[in-house]
């Protein structure tokens, strides 16, 4: 019975810090101004794909490759943002060192290791764990733009 209550009280607690430091995330956010309408339904829709494609991994994922995963994945991905990209007007891109630094940390660091972890983790344990620790994302991105880019947050205000 004790091994059985200490996995409990483990993934409680861990659920609860996550949820304490998505709430700081999202207050945080809330006193910089109201969000849009548009930001919550393409908040709704991507918490919609991330569920379905969780699900989906965990059903299907064994019978395929985790690169071939991640290619079809982020080739879905570019033709859905495709439209929003002509819709931006974006004309050209300013290549600067720090720029080409942002994307390949986010080609090598999101979308290699990240996701593939991520695919790894579905493959091996439950869908419901592994999407538990999907609410340590934005108290650990507050954190890392805190200490490394100085950006504000109230709660750590006092600790810098």
């Amino acid at each position: 019975m004790q091994p059985i209550l200490v996995a409990l009280l483990a993934q409680w607690l861990g659920l609860a810090i996550a949820m304490s430091g998505t709430f700081v995330v999202i207050t945080a956010r809330l006193a910089i101004g109201p969000p849009q309408l548009v930001g919550f339904s393409f908040a709704t829709l991507a918490l919609a794909g991330i569920t379905l494609a969780t699900l989906w991994e965990k059903r299907f994922g064994l019978l395929h490759h985790p690169d071939t995963a991640n290619l079809v994945g982020y080739s879905a991905g570019l033709l859905g943002l495709l439209p929003f990209l002509r819709w931006s007007n974006i004309i050209e891109v300013n290549w600067t060192p720090s720029f080409c630094w942002a994307c390949a940390y986010l080609a090598i660091g999101n979308s290699l290791i990240a996701v593939g972890l991520l695919l790894a983790m579905i493959r091996v344990g439950q869908v419901s764990r592994v999407s538990t620790l999907l609410f340590l994302v934005p108290p650990l991105a507050a954190f890392i733009a805190w200490v490394t880019l100085g950006e504000p947050c109230y709660l750590w205000h006092g600790l810098g």
